[in-house]
């Protein structure tokens, strides 16, 4: 790159990292005081964070420790979000059982009428992406019925249409399956997150198969408060890494950027000024010149981002970095782990898929009936959609609903995908 375009760009970079971090610092900080115990996980976090910030307005050089602090947050954030993974196969669970306990309105469609309003809605998207999403719903919604060996069957053979990708993506995807069907559960993170543990262990032990009103509501209690607190803490986590990301940012290009020093001085004003209101544990008496310059913040941010282009297929170390730092992906990886981008044959996969099918065997030992289906909904709606034609697709949907005897489940499968494709 050009030296020129590589100062813009580095500028641009340097006014849109500062100026987020800035407004984003003082609403992370408003999240700290006003809930202090969703907060609390991160506080020894906050206070790195805190030193390593000092450190950059002071001049000091100190992107080893942010690279440090960021490792160490995305490896935190992958603990918490292992319970998302196991709540939503759960939340699964109960949501069919619901009509068991409480009192709602029936459908009106009979499965087969239903089948073909579900397939006319698909039908008349013209975006491969929307269809393939809802096609995916469709498998995750409906209920399972596959006895494992079945299941382990339309696994691999939905794995083999991967045959040629390269190894390093489908070894990605086998990982995604196996945390989201709890087969691998990440270690530590009872410790971490003690009363989502709690939880967790909570709806695992629940007695699905025998399970009366009492019981349904102590699980859906447990449930909707861990899912709240889960989000609390994602949400703090996810502004925490941005607040990382762009700290990272400035480091990388302070000594290359060019800025008004007007900017850069009110940049700083922001960033003291949050700080010591932080310090004092209150921000109620901000004065009203900060509350103006957090305003005229966004007008920076907006305009720098606008000027930001990085070139496809980039070499240098540190740009690409910041694109990674500045892309939606809060968490993503700076470095890029070797790739394998040998060709995987149906020999690799079959065997790939052997070993994850032999895991899930061993996890389903013990597990209730309901959520071993809830795991199989699952790990299909992640594979490849096999339907080669509409008729398939509606043969699919009817066949599954009258083939479900439990008329509480497929109600309730018929609301929560109607809720997903017909907006009802």
């Amino acid at each position: 790159m050009e030296t020129h375009e590589r100062k813009r760009l580095m500028s641009s970079a340097y006014r849109c990292a500062f100026s987020r971090l800035a407004l984003n610092y003082y609403t992370f900080c408003e999240m700290m005081l006003e809930s202090p115990s969703m907060a609390e996980d991160i506080r020894a976090r906050e206070k790195e964070f805190g030193q390593l910030l000092d450190g950059f307005l002071n001049g000091e050089d100190r992107i080893a420790g942010v690279d440090a602090l960021r490792g160490r947050s995305v490896k935190e954030m992958e603990l918490l979000a292992s319970y998302a993974d196991c709540y939503t196969i759960y939340e699964y669970v109960l949501n069919r059982m619901e009509r068991r306990f409480v009192e709602m309105e029936a459908p009106a469609d009979t499965p087969e009428k239903f089948a073909d309003r579900i397939v006319e809605r698909l039908r008349a998207s013209q975006d491969s992406v929307i269809l393939d999403s809802g096609m995916r719903s469709v498998v995750a919604q409906l209920p399972i019925r596959y006895t494992r060996q079945k299941f382990y069957g339309l696994v691999t053979d939905k794995l083999t249409a991967y045959i040629g990708a390269d190894k390093t993506g489908i070894e990605g995807l086998l990982y995604m399956l196996r945390t989201s069907a709890m087969v691998d559960l990440p270690k530590g993170r009872e410790e971490q997150y003690p009363e989502l543990e709690e939880a967790y262990l909570a709806l695992r032990d629940a007695d699905y198969r025998n399970m009366d009103r009492d019981s349904y509501e102590n699980c859906r209690f447990r449930l909707d408060r861990a899912v709240a607190l889960y989000q609390d803490k994602a949400d703090v986590r996810i502004l925490f890494e941005s607040l990382l990301n762009d700290l990272y940012i400035l480091f990388l290009s302070r000594n290359e950027a060019m800025i008004d020093v007007w900017e850069n001085d009110m940049f700083r004003h922001v960033i003291t000024g949050v700080r010591e209101h932080f310090q004092r544990e209150g921000l109620a008496g901000i004065d009203e010149a900060l509350t103006e310059s957090l305003e005229d913040l966004e007008g920076i941010q907006e305009s720098a981002m606008e000027r930001i282009h990085f070139k496809e297929g980039e070499t240098d170390a540190d740009l690409r970095k910041m694109e990674v730092l500045m892309s939606a992906s809060e968490f993503a990886p700076l470095e890029e782990n070797d790739r394998n981008a040998e060709p995987a044959d149906r020999e690799w996969i079959e065997e790939k898929s052997r070993q994850f099918c032999e895991d899930l065997e061993t996890s389903f030992k013990g597990m209730p009936k309901a959520v071993m289906r809830a795991v199989m909904a699952g790990v299909l709606a992640q594979l490849p959609m096999t339907f080669q034609s509409v008729d398939e697709l509606r043969e699919y949907v009817s066949g599954s609903l009258l083939a479900c005897t439990d008329y509480a489940e497929r109600e309730a499968c018929m609301e929560l995908l109607a809720r997903e494709l017909l907006d009802e």
